[in-house]
């Protein structure tokens, strides 16, 4: 996965604990670093990534299992936040393609917080960037990998 730090969309939101806050009444915050590396935290279970169709959205069955099992294992730990980062194949327009990602991304994020990750999620795209050339390999561009890191 992509961890440049130019050229991409960064939305961050924080999603409190409480049940009856929706996603959309989240607000802003920029306390949270810009990428795990600059968080200076530890990984937490690793990463979890997921692919989507072309032009694709929804997470299929693999995809629920594979952020199901990655929320599970969330937690047992102190999680300060999640990098969600999402990316897409070169086909459509470099706009069209980092607000692919950015939806992308905050599907994931959404999956997420409804399985209990009630932390800060930083939702990045990174768009077409740095995308294979080859048609037959763009399936592996069309991903969303997720990171947490945990709380100093």
């Amino acid at each position: 996965m992509r961890h440049t730090t130019s050229l991409f969309v960064t939305l961050i939101l924080a999603q409190g604990c409480a049940h009856h806050e929706s996603r959309a009444e989240a607000t802003a915050r920029t306390s949270v670093a810009r990428s795990p590396e600059a968080a200076g935290g530890e990984r937490v279970c690793g990463n979890a990534q997921v692919y989507f169709p072309s032009g694709g959205v929804e997470l299929d069955q693999l995809a629920r299992e594979r952020l199901d099992r990655y929320a599970s294992c969330l937690t047992d730990h102190q999680i300060d936040a999640i990098y969600v980062s999402g990316t897409t194949d070169p086909a459509g327009t470099a706009e069209e393609n980092l607000a692919l990602g950015r939806t992308r991304a905050r599907a994931v994020a959404d999956y997420l917080h409804d399985r209990g990750c009630h932390v800060d999620f930083v939702i990045r795209s990174f768009g077409e960037r740095d995308a294979l050339e080859s048609p037959p390999l763009w399936p592996v561009e069309r991903a969303v990998e997720a990171t947490a890191v945990a709380a100093h």
